[in-house]
């Protein structure tokens, strides 16, 4: 079956990778999505274990889907709802309570939507400040930092701790969705894969991890302990207050620092060639500031520039290593 993963404009490239990884499927990269040829039980998987998606979107004949039932089209554009609600002649409309959801991404890239809420939401995410990244678009940047099992990571201005967290999950190969197996919409259609989430969880391992949270507000490493217990994750991370000063007299030899960086970028990249190991490696993402880091980060090789979309919002990501 033909199959659409919706995700962020930035980290499409990922979402393929992680494709790639868990049901060894190649995609065709698109602005904001991918397209791909999977079974129903792939689907299932990815639903469950996928962290950079958006959206499942199963590509058909809609007309068969919709026959006798109840339908809605969801999109971004109010247009584009009514565009394709036309080209439909079976089943009827039902925008409050519909039995069938079709989404569209494009006049061409539409079809039925396999989970109906957004996958890249997460249930840990309750703590939160302005600036709080989403889930996807954190892993994204713990893929980017190429962070694994054996590596040591540091999040120095660690706000909600979504970074820390992501890391540990990617880590343990637990499912961001862990605590909420029944909100599939694929269950309404495919109701024998029910068991099969639950074996997935057999894939979890357990490991020693060396994660490290810190940041100098108080406020923001309790955010971060919080959502990192509602995760499941906070006994394998390290929280510390540390003032970004003071980070080379508490970290040393961190494989991937990867954070939202404040203050100022030549003190923080005097701080970081302190913590970085010879062959460490720097993500940064920010949503100003971008060419005064760039310019401050005399010591280090740009290794890759990209924009990451969450919502209408634009954020810079730099991956630097040392020179």
């Amino acid at each position: 079956m033909k199959i659409i993963a919706q995700t962020n404009k930035g980290i499409e490239d990922i979402c393929a990778l992680e494709i790639k990884e868990l049901i060894n499927a190649d995609s065709k990269i698109y602005s904001g999505f991918v397209v791909f040829e999977c079974s129903e039980r792939d689907v299932v998987r990815l639903a469950y274990s996928g962290r950079t998606i958006v959206k499942l979107i199963l590509v058909d004949d809609i007309n068969k889907w919709v026959k006798g039932k109840t339908f809605a089209v969801r999109s971004l554009q109010k247009e584009l709802e009514i565009e394709i609600a036309e080209k439909i002649t079976q089943g009827k409309v039902d925008l409050k309570n519909p039995e069938v959801i079709i989404y569209a991404i494009d006049s061409e890239h539409y079809g039925i939507d396999l989970c109906g809420d957004d996958l890249s939401k997460r249930d840990y995410r309750i703590f939160l400040g302005p600036e709080s990244l989403k889930g996807n678009a954190a892993y994204a940047l713990v893929r980017l930092a190429e962070f694994s099992i054996k590596k040591k990571l540091l999040d120095c201005f660690c706000r909600s701790g979504i970074i820390p967290i992501e890391a540990a999950l990617y880590c343990f190969g637990k499912s961001v969705h862990y605590y909420s197996k029944d909100k599939f919409l694929f269950l309404n259609f495919w109701p024998k894969y029910e068991k099969y989430l639950e074996e997935l969880d057999k894939n979890i391992i357990e490991a020693s991890l060396d994660i490290n949270c810190s940041d100098v507000s108080m406020n923001h490493l309790n955010a971060a302990k919080k959502n990192a217990k509602i995760a499941g994750v906070n006994k394998s991370i390290k929280f510390s207050r540390v003032d970004l000063k003071d980070i080379d007299l508490k970290y040393s030899k961190i494989d991937c620092l990867i954070t939202m960086p404040s203050g100022n970028p030549l003190e923080f990249f005097k701080q970081a060639k302190e913590v970085l190991s010879s062959k460490g490696v720097m993500v940064l993402i920010m949503k100003k500031n971008i060419e005064e880091f760039k310019k401050a980060s005399k010591e280090f090789k740009l290794k890759q520039e990209r924009v990451i979309m969450q919502g209408k919002e634009e954020w810079g990501v730099l991956v630097f290593e040392l020179s």
